[in-house]
C-alpha cells in the first residue's frame, strides 16, 4: 500500500508496512510504525484547546521531540495544526 498525503507544505508519505516519511519541506524524518504512533500522540496533546490556548498566552511556539528525539521541531500554532492535519490522515 502506497500512502502520499500532501498539505500546503507537509506532506507524510509511506512506501512499505513499517516505514513513513515526513517531508517538511526543510526537513525529512524517518518514523517507523510505533514512533509514527507517539509523535501522533503529542501532536494531538499539543493541538488540543487547552494547550493550543496556553501556547498562545506563552511563548506562542513550542519545541518537539521526534523520532526517539533524533529530532527537534520548532512549530508554532498554525504549523501545530497543519501537522495534525497531515497526521490524522495518515490514519485514515
Amino acid at each position: 500500500m502506497n500512502l502520499y498525503v500532501k498539505s500546503t507544505s507537509y506532506k507524510i508519505s509511506s512506501g512499505n508496512r513499517n516505514c513513513y516519511q515526513l517531508d517538511l519541506g526543510y526537513k525529512v524524518i524517518d518514523f517507523t510504525f510505533c514512533q509514527l504512533l507517539a509523535f501522533r500522540k503529542k501532536i494531538l496533546y499539543y493541538s488540543s484547546f487547552d494547550s493550543i490556548e496556553t501556547i498562545i498566552e506563552e511563548d506562542n511556539f513550542i519545541l518537539l521531540f521526534a523520532a526517539d528525539n533524533k529530532h527537534l521541531l520548532l512549530l508554532d500554532v498554525p504549523q501545530i495544526l497543519e501537522l495534525r492535519e497531515v497526521v490524522l490522515s495518515a490514519f485514515r
